[in-house]
C-alpha cells in the first residue's frame, strides 16, 4: 500500500464514475435540468452550451459568488442589505489535484470552462448597469 500524498486528492476519476452530474459539466447540468442532469458523463455537447448561454442571458442579474463586488451589487439590484461575500478567497483550497488529474478535469469539463468564462462576461455587464444604478 502506497502512503496517500499529503494534499492531494486522488479519487477523481473514481468520483466522476460515481457523481458524473458533478463532476462533468455540473454548471450545464444544473441550468438545463432533469433532461440534461441524468446525462453520461462526456455527453454534454455544444448544442448544450449553445442553450445554457440562452438560458443565462434570458437572467436579469448573473453575479459570481466569490466577486468582490457582488455583495453591492446584490443590494443594489434588489434593495435588500446584508449580503455577504459568499466564499472567503483567501483560504487555500484544502485539497490540490494532480496534474493529470486536473488535466483530466479540463478535458471533462470543457463545455463548462466556455460557460463560465461567457457568465464572467455577463456578470461584468450586469456590475456596471447595476454600479450606473441602472435597473
Amino acid at each position: 500500500v502506497r502512503p496517500r500524498k499529503q494534499g492531494f486528492c486522488s479519487n477523481y476519476s473514481h468520483m466522476r464514475r460515481l457523481a458524473p452530474a458533478v463532476y462533468d459539466n455540473y454548471y450545464h447540468r444544473v441550468l438545463l435540468g432533469e433532461r440534461v442532469l441524468g446525462l453520461p458523463p462526456g455527453a454534454i455537447t455544444s448544442a448544450h452550451l449553445a442553450e445554457a448561454k440562452r438560458v443565462l442571458s434570458s437572467l436579469q442579474l448573473v453575479l459570481l459568488s466569490n466577486d468582490a463586488s457582488t455583495p453591492a451589487t446584490l443590494q443594489r439590484a434588489t434593495g435588500i442589505a446584508n449580503f455577504t461575500a459568499c466564499r472567503d478567497t483567501t483560504r487555500p483550497a484544502p485539497c490540490a489535484m494532480s496534474d493529470e488529474d486536473s488535466e483530466r478535469a479540463r478535458r471533462d469539463n470543457a463545455h463548462d470552462l466556455a460557460l463560465y468564462a461567457y457568465a464572467e462576461r455577463l456578470a461584468a455587464q450586469h456590475v456596471a448597469k447595476w454600479g450606473a444604478g441602472m435597473g
